[in-house]
């Protein structure tokens, strides 16, 4: 076999496994540090301002729906509307991930507290972790839209972690003052 001929089978050897143990790295997931750092930067954050229920409703109405990208956009609140944190969902574990602030435009839970009968398209069987504000003490998270089949409760907490039997499930919330 010629020199050049053992060069070119050599380097197409090489570059046939590198692209093998890329492939097997990144399947794995130990090959992310790239894919990472742009996850970081293009990360949703939305912020939602809700109205408070009116007698005979179970959905609160939204005012108002924003959303940017970047660490640093989770904090964004919509100047034109006065409203107050009730809670945050996040896509990942340990509030981690995307996030979406639940703000009430007439101050913090009641007993009748906000009502989402369908979280939205972005969170449908998406919400991980949550954190409780302000007078927001309990929850109950559904299955279905328009509240059916409870698969989540808690009452009287702060936040935490959606437990694995309702993780990624909810597509209906209440959350209310007890």
């Amino acid at each position: 076999m010629g020199e050049i001929m053992f060069r070119r089978l050599h380097r197409g050897r090489t570059a046939a496994a590198t692209a093998v143990t890329a492939t097997v790295l990144a399947l794995t997931g130990t090959y992310s540090s790239a894919a990472t750092a742009a996850d970081a930067h293009t990360t949703r954050n939305c912020v939602i301002v809700l109205d408070e229920l009116q007698p005979g409703q179970t959905t609160s109405r939204v005012l108002s729906h924003t959303c940017t990208t970047g660490a640093a956009s989770a904090k964004v609140q919509p100047a034109s509307i006065q409203s107050t944190l009730l809670m945050t969902w996040y896509a990942d574990a340990n509030e981690g991930g995307a996030s979406t602030q639940i703000r009430g435009s007439s101050g913090g839970c009641d007993a009748s507290g906000y009502g989402f009968a369908y979280v939205g398209d972005d969170w449908n069987d998406r919400i991980s972790s949550y954190r409780l504000f302000g007078t927001c003490n309990s929850i109950s998270g559904y299955d279905n839209s328009n509240y059916g089949s409870q698969i989540y409760y808690c009452g009287i907490c702060t936040g935490d972690n959606i437990p694995w039997s309702a993780n990624d499930r909810i597509s209906s919330m209440w959350v209310w003052r007890s």
